[in-house]
């Protein structure tokens, strides 16, 4: 697939060496995606919110260099710069070349990166997946929950009412109660849905990490900071995470061997701080390094560097199984698949967890996300 096509590329710009720029590559056809990574594009797409559309070039450079001038350091980025995507006519044509494009690049074993837009986009996203019929996570770092059918910014909503359906859980970190309605709250209980609030979340983003090891997309609104930290979102919000809180989140994400696509959305195309150009990058850079100090771990009784642990419950009337690295103290638990689904779900029977979830088990309780898990199966 020629992708250049869709993209009009961003201006040069000089830099110092050792810096990313050094290690960022703009797209032509010429080049085998195959030899890279990650790919950052950006994406004006905003005709979903009552905005105006406007010229977002110099916003995208001003971004593009920002990032260009951060330092990689222990690590030499294989990066690709596809660009500023181009917009179709309709909103469903922007959202079917980007569907195709992010298809694509999961296919060639690259994390597209997705700057700009409104949140929406997460919808071509998962699309991407549900063309190769591949069961997806999809975990949002947002104050909405995205499930009212009355509101603009329903995509999760619009995924769960597809058929066939390829979303296996949704996650969303940081809503805001005020933001969502009972009937929403309802909705994501009946699914089994994971809802963190903002309350819980702030000052233990670590309790976090789980959740986002598990998503093969990352979807971030930029309305999730707080405005005093970030300024520049479609709809400032004065109560939110903390920018360096956003930042860790994106190191998880990095970190995290299933994810692969990343939104950062909710951008201010019509003026952009430039002290919030600095952060986007940041954030951008944190998911670079979190990405290259992956670790390939998949647990199993028969691979070295894990711990196996077995927790009777109830009378030792069945066990609850966990897993923990040796090398980075990270926990999973298995959950056991019908065998009606054990091709659909094959994937899915080991479910990321902490340790707070094995606590929970050594008192004779199940674990919520244990749970959850299970009865998405059935």
């Amino acid at each position: 697939m020629e992708i250049a096509s869709y993209f009009d590329r961003l201006a040069d710009f000089e830099s110092e060496k050792a810096t990313l720029s050094s290690q960022i590559v703009a797209y032509s056809d010429s080049l085998d995606v195959k030899e890279y990574d990650l790919a950052i594009m950006y994406v004006p797409e905003n005709r979903w919110e009552a905005t105006e559309q406007n010229d977002a070039s110099q916003i995208f450079n001003q971004i593009n260099r920002s990032i260009g001038n951060l330092y990689a350091h222990d690590s030499e980025p294989k990066i690709l710069n596809l660009g500023i995507f181009k917009l179709g006519s309709e909103i469903s044509d922007t959202e079917a070349g980007l569907s195709d494009v992010i298809q694509f690049l999961i296919r060639q074993k690259v994390v597209p990166i997705i700057i700009g837009g409104g949140r929406n986009l997460t919808y071509t996203a998962y699309k991407a997946f549900e063309k190769d019929e591949q069961i997806v996570n999809l975990t949002s770092i947002d104050n909405y929950l995205n499930l009212d059918e009355s509101c603009d910014h329903n995509y999760v909503g619009r995924i769960i009412k597809e058929q066939p359906n390829f979303l296996f859980n949704y996650s969303n970190i940081g809503f805001q109660t005020y933001f969502v309605s009972p009937e929403e709250l309802e909705i994501a209980d009946e699914l089994f849905f994971d809802a963190y609030r903002l309350g819980a979340v702030r000052g233990e983003v670590s309790s976090v990490e789980p959740v986002i090891r598990n998503a093969e997309i990352v979807a971030c609104s930029l309305e999730v900071v707080k405005s005093s930290d970030f300024k520049s979102s479609i709809n400032p919000q004065p109560n939110g995470l903390y920018a360096e809180e956003i930042c860790q989140i994106m190191k998880y994400a990095g970190l995290a061997e299933k994810n692969k696509v990343v939104l950062i959305s909710d951008l201010n195309l019509s003026k952009v701080y430039s002290s919030d150009i600095i952060l986007i990058a940041e954030m951008i850079w944190c998911h670079i390094d979190g990405f290259y100090n992956r670790k390939s771990e998949i647990p199993t009784s028969k691979r070295e560097g894990f711990l196996k642990y077995r927790v009777p419950l109830r009378n030792d009337e069945f066990q609850l199984i966990f897993y923990k690295s040796l090398f980075t103290d990270r926990w999973w638990m298995e959950v056991p698949v019908p065998p009606q689904f054990a091709n659909k779900y094959r994937k899915h029977h080991l479910i990321p967890c902490s340790y707070d979830d094995y606590l929970i088990a050594t008192r004779d309780d199940l674990p919520e996300r244990w749970w959850k898990a299970y009865k998405k199966m059935l």
